[in-house]
Order: structure tokens, then sequence, then C-alpha cells
């Protein structure tokens, strides 16, 4: 068996604040990693990535060793295939992009569950149901009890429509997707700068609040301390802060800075120019130290 209850709801329920990270690599290295240094569970990427369904099965397999719950997130709410691939992989949560109404909940919850909350197809030779024919019925219970759906509200349908999403039974928890929701606001890249976004943001930190449904956010690609706790205030209490991908290339730009400013001017050794940032300019970068400027008189 490879899940009793759903490990984020549960903590959510005692009110300690899980902690997760996307995967855009696929990388199983990576995964024994995020466990090992304490994420609690891993967003496994199918939409903008190359992890296959079989990639994905492994990379399940590893998270649940590294002790993380696995989470999917899966192109298409109404692609039964999708859907069902996604769960007999054994990720205890699927994320759908996307979504512009109830209906899109409806569909995939249909392809998710076993009768009779939904109409999955039975299949006792899967991971997720531990290759067990004898214990098959044990299974799509549990199955019912513990897979949940995480909608990413990301259009102006979605919010719109966040009432009738956010009081599906099936719902618990949500990822308010500013980015993508900035550009069909037309603000561009704004994210949370755009004034409409930001009116946005607060209707779904409310209705998700009147209808017990946690908010997954935080500051994904600059998660200070303080960030974290601003983002805890206005109301996050699932945190998913960064992306596998990103977060290397940030290594990547600080080491490479970190040498380049350190041998600066110590000898007639030098180091070629430093590549343009990867980030905006309100990822905080490591510089040298500014000599303090005293004012005369």
């Amino acid at each position: 068996m490879f899940y009793e209850g759903n490990k984020i709801l549960t903590m959510v329920e005692q009110k300690k604040i899980p902690l997760g990270i996307q995967c855009f690599t696929g990388n199983t290295e990576l995964v024994e990693v995020m466990g090992a240094t304490g994420f609690d569970f891993v967003m496994f990427d199918c939409v903008h990535s190359g992890n296959d369904v079989r990639a994905m099965e492994e990379l399940v397999r590893t998270a649940t060793l590294a002790g993380m719950a696995s989470y999917i997130r899966v192109p298409d709410a109404h692609n039964e295939t999708d859907v069902r691939r996604a769960v007999e992989a054994g990720a205890e949560g699927l994320v759908l992009r996307d979504v512009h109404s109830v209906d899109d909940i409806k569909a995939a919850a249909n392809a998710a569950y076993f009768l009779p909350k939904g109409d999955r197809r039975i299949c006792p030779s899967t991971r997720s149901a531990n290759y067990n024919f004898r214990r098959f019925v044990e299974f799509t219970e549990r199955n019912n009890r513990t897979v949940t759906l995480v909608p990413e509200i990301e259009n102006p349908d979605g919010v719109a429509h966040l009432e009738e999403i956010c009081a599906h039974p099936d719902v618990h928890m949500l990822i308010f997707a500013q980015g993508n929701l900035a550009y069909k606001r037309g603000e561009g890249n704004a994210m949370d700068k755009g004034a409409q976004t930001a009116v946005d943001n607060q209707t779904v930190l409310r209705v998700a609040k009147k209808h017990n449904v946690a908010v997954i956010g935080g500051p994904v690609l600059t998660p200070t301390a303080e960030a974290c706790r601003r983002a805890l205030q206005d109301g996050v209490t699932v945190f998913c802060l960064g992306l596998d991908s990103m977060a290397f290339r940030s290594w990547c730009e600080d080491t490479v800075r970190a040498l380049a400013d350190g041998v600066e001017g110590v000898s007639e050794w030098t180091r070629p120019p430093v590549p343009e940032s990867g980030f905006t300019d309100d990822r905080p970068a490591p510089s040298k130290a500014a000599p303090k400027l005293t004012r005369a008189g």
C-alpha cells in the first residue's frame, strides 16, 4: 500500500506547513536530494517538460522512497488517459492546468476516481494498486478517499467561477497562477505587479478561505524568509517554492559570479565577462561589498 491518507492534507489539518518544489528535469537524483533536504512533496510537470508516462512512474517511486508525496500536473483535465495514468503511477494529487469551470474538475474526477465517485477503469496490474488483485477493492476505496484535485486558477473564467470550483468536494487545495493570468488580463509579464491580477489574488484568497480550500503558493523564485512570512500572512498555507531547473540555473549564476568577483583585480589572471542573468532585477544577486560613503562637512 502506497498511502493510507493524503499526506499534504493531513499536514494542513494539523496546522503544519507543507513544502513542495516543482520538478521539470525528470532527474531521480534531484528528487532524492529534495526528499533528503526536507521537502514534503514534489510537483512533477507534464505540461512544459519532457516527462512522459514511463518516466513519471519511476519519478513517483523515487519520491515515495525519499519520503515525499507526488503531485502530477497533467496536460488536459478532459483527457481520461492523462488523468488515469497519473494516478496509476501513484500520485496522491493531480494538478489541473487552466481550469475554466467546475466542469473541468468533474471531468478529471470522473477519470481519477472509481465508482461510485467516478468512472475510472479497473486494473489491479498498476503501481498504485500494488499489483494486487486480492486487495483491489480496498485499494479503490483508499484511492477515492485520498486522491485530491488541485485546480490552477490562471484565466479570467477560472476567477469568475471560483465559487463553484472551490465548492467541489474533491478540491481541497488550489494554485493561483499569476503569470498566465496576467498575460490573459493584458498585463504582460507583470505577474503580481498588475492591478487586476492583484485584485484577482485577493479574490482567490477570500473565496478559498470561505470554502476551507488551502492556497498553494509562496515566493517561487526568491524564497527569502521575509517573503515566506508575507505569503503566510496573506493566506498561503501550502508552500511550493522553486523549480529544479531554474534553481540549478540560479546556483550556476551565483557560482560564476562569485568566482568573477573573487578574482577581479587580484592578479593578472582574469575571467571572461559574466553572462546576463536569466532572472529579473527583483531577484537578489550576490555582489561585492561596496565601500561606505561618508559625507564631507
